[in-house]
């Protein structure tokens, strides 16, 4: 019979492959993390007034479910070279693909959960895409909606 639950400290965790990871973004955003050493992870993603783009990038195995709490968010993939817009709002959920490059813009005071799943995946599975920052990192909101409409 089981007893009582017992906290996990982080020493313990560590053991398992799991740590957290906090950090202030250079884009003013806050990110909370839960990783694994197999490249999964949770984030809880703050945005601020002045938050905006973040890095584009693809990952070779790892999938990434945005969920949005609050606000708004807005995808940009590059699909075969061509620039794909979606946004989401509260309770939206999108799921990024393996090998697509991708980038996330969020609007001000937003709140977002990104899970980072999938199979063989590494702590390294996480590639920078310059040519995806040129299309997107310009772009202002209202650009945003146009091109998410198309």
């Amino acid at each position: 019979m089981a007893g009582n639950p017992h906290d996990i400290q982080p020493e313990e965790a560590l053991a398992r492959g799991i740590w957290t990871q906090h950090s202030e973004m250079a884009n003013g955003e806050l990110r909370f993390r839960l990783k694994h050493s197999d490249g999964t992870a949770y984030i809880r993603t703050e945005a601020t007034n002045s938050s905006g783009w973040q890095k584009s990038h693809y990952h070779r195995t790892v999938r990434e479910t945005y969920i949005v709490q609050r606000g708004r968010m807005a995808l940009a993939e590059l699909i075969d070279g061509a620039l794909k817009m979606r946004v989401f709002g509260p309770s939206e959920i999108c799921t990024t693909e393996p090998n697509i490059s991708h980038n996330v813009y969020l609007y001000r005071d937003s709140v977002i959960h990104t899970v980072k799943h999938g199979e063989d995946g590494s702590i390294a599975d996480w590639h920078v895409d310059p040519s995806l920052d040129k299309m997107t990192s310009h772009l202002t909101e209202s650009e945003i909606g146009l091109l998410s409409q198309n």
